[in-house]
This record gives C-alpha cells, structure tokens and sequence, in this order.
C-alpha cells in the first residue's frame, strides 16, 4: 500500500517563527504577574534552529516546545507544561502503533491513527518515548521511533511561554555542546588465560596449552581487548569515521604461562558503516568479526568473535534497530556525549565453545533495546 510521501500535519499546532518569540515584550503589567520571555539574543535562535527546536502554540493557544529533529522521517514531539503530543506518518493507512514511554505501554492506536497525547507527563521531566508498529500486511517500510523528550515546567512567578522559552534554549544549549558522538562496541576475555575447548580445533590444543586473555571486566577506558571498532559522529554535517582494531591472540605454556606463539587475526570483516542520515540523526551498521588465527586445523572448525547491529543514533538518544551476536567472549557498547559515558549493553560470555563453531553457540539478540544519553 502506497503511503503519503507528505509529513503528518498536526492541527493542534501553530508555529511562531523564532523572531515572533525574541521581540515579544510585555510594554507594562501589575507587579504580581508572571515574567514573560525575554528576548532571545542571536546565538540562542541560531542554536534552536540548528537543533530543530521551535517555540510554539497547541490550538489551545498554550506555548510548546516543538521538536522536529526527525520531522522529515514524519515524526514530531510537542511538549507544553504536563502534556506531552507525538504525531508520526504511519507506514500504512491502516497501521496501529503502541507507543511506549520508559519502559510503560501507554497505548495502542486505533488503525491509521497517527497522533497521540500524553497527558500524565510530568512538568520538568525528560521521557524516551517509543512508537512501536503491530506488523501486519506489507511492512516494508515499518519503523520504530525513539524520541527523547524533555517536558516544560513553569518556575514561581514564570509565565508559561518563558519556561517553554527556558527548557528549548537549555535543550539546544546542551545539544550543540556535544559537537561529536563516539559509539563503540569491545569485545574481550575477562579470563587471565583459557583454554581450546575443542580437540584438534587449532593448532595448539589440550593440557600443555593455555591463550591468553585480558584480564579485565567491564571498564570503557581499558585497552585491553579482543576486538574494538568505534563510529564517531560528527553532528554539524552528520558524516561518520569509522575506527577498527584486533589485537593479537598469544598462546602460552601452561606449565610455567612462557609465551610459545603470538598472532593477530584479520580485521578484513570488521566494518563500520554509515547508513543514512538526516535532521539530527544517523544510522550505522556494525559488524564484528574475527577469527582465531591459529584455528582451522584438522576439525576445519575456524572460531570467531561474531556479530552485527544496527543502531540509530540521535542527539538525544540511540536505538538499536536490529542486530545480535555470538556469546564469546565478553562484550560491552558504550556511547561517548556530551563529556560523559552512557552504557548501551554488557554481556557475560556463555561459554568458549562459542569461539569453535556457531552450531555450538546461541545467539543474544538486541534487536530494541534503546536508552537516553547520562
């Protein structure tokens, strides 16, 4: 079914230009009312555009924050004092949608609804909003939305309009301080040393012999690792630098852990790839792939470090669309904003039989896991 290219209209809203909020002034008013907003200068209208922000009305005429930041995929937040609206263009004009909030269902839409008021928002809180599609028919074009919202709320002795003003210039404010995002996703062995578990697998098997691991858990700024790749965004022209590493297996004697051989595996089959990208967001592909360099002996059994995802990362938040990997050894993806750290996921290893063969391993899928920024 053919589904409108146009963006979903919202009725309840007008916008005002930016230049309509910077001149509006109040000429006199009685000492007790509410402070109305103050001006904007140059840099905070300059901020708010760059960052897809817009300051207002719903058709109830209160002021709202409005946030097109994934408006040409036909989806759009606005957000007044304790209610929260999100409107989006559905893949098909029957589709229904459950849109989630954290991790509470709100509701499931009536076929072809496209639009959603959350009323239980609370004034000053920021929520990560999922709108999630029930599949049916033709889904090609199905997509789930993550949208991180922050909800005004009004100071004492603020009029409304200058708290919607206040939370859009501190939203832009924050987003353009982080001019770059860094996602990266590290496997390695938390073991100091481990065994072959599969006789004859590799070269050097059974009970003379012991590889080395990293001797580590879970920590983002180790260097110490199996396999490493990083996609750093850079926001004003959304372009991704792909970064990938393999560090190099050693074998050890188990008697006295003397090093007998050291090689580094191939990193031919690690990728990082920019997929798309658009007003304030991109989506990448990850592949992780390396085998045991001193495998594939007589079993013709070759181990691998294996996985693939794929994320959608915006300025406020990431989604992981689709992806899973093979549970050997440790792995852990962290994401780098704003001068802070955000932990995206943290997987113990299963088993080492993981590393000689996929028949031998189950999968861990992270097709939906998504999150805010710290």
């Amino acid at each position: 079914m053919r589904v409108s290219a146009s963006l979903p209209r919202m009725a309840a809203l007008v916008a005002l230009p930016l230049a309509l909020v910077a001149t509006t002034t109040v000429a006199s008013r009685a000492d007790d009312a509410p402070a109305a907003p103050a001006p904007l200068n140059a840099r905070q209208r300059s901020d708010l555009t760059e960052q897809h922000l817009n300051i207002g009305r719903t058709g109830g005429g209160r002021a709202a924050l409005v946030n097109n930041t994934l408006a040409d995929r036909g989806v759009t937040s606005t957000a007044a004092p304790g209610v929260v609206t999100l409107t989006w263009k559905p893949y098909a004009a029957d589709a229904r949608y459950t849109v989630v909030r954290g991790e509470t269902p709100l509701t499931t839409t009536k076929p072809g609804q496209a639009t959603f008021k959350d009323t239980t928002a609370t004034a000053g809180a920021s929520y990560q909003y999922r709108i999630i599609p029930q599949l049916k028919g033709d889904t090609s074009a199905a997509r789930t939305w993550g949208l991180t919202v922050a909800v005004p709320k009004v100071k004492h002795g603020e009029a409304e309009a200058a708290a919607v003003q206040r939370t859009a210039v501190a939203q832009a404010k924050a987003a353009k301080a982080s001019a770059t995002t860094t996602l990266t996703w590290t496997t390695f062995i938390p073991d100091k040393y481990i065994n072959q578990p599969i006789p004859k697998a590799c070269k050097y098997w059974g009970t003379k012999y012991v590889y080395g691991g990293d001797n580590r858990g879970f920590d983002w700024k180790s260097s110490r690792y199996r396999t490493s790749e990083s996609a750093v965004i850079t926001w004003k022209n959304r372009k991704v630098s792909g970064y990938t590493s393999v560090k190099a297996t050693h074998v050890y004697r188990k008697s006295n852990h003397k090093l007998v051989a050291q090689k580094t595996a191939s990193a031919k089959d690690m990728k990082v790839k920019k997929l798309g990208s658009g007003s304030g967001y991109v989506d990448i592909r990850m592949v992780t792939h390396a085998t045991n360099p001193f495998c594939g002996g007589i079993a013709k059994v070759k181990g691998a470090i294996d996985g693939a995802l794929t994320f959608h990362i915006t300025r406020g938040g990431w989604e992981i669309r689709s992806g899973n990997h093979r549970r050997m050894p440790n792995h852990e993806i962290y994401i780098y904003n704003g001068g802070r750290v955000t932990w995206v996921y943290k997987s113990k290893y299963a088993s080492p039989l993981c590393l000689v063969g996929a028949l031998l391993c189950d999968l861990r899928n992270l097709t939906g896991y998504y999150g805010k920024y710290k």
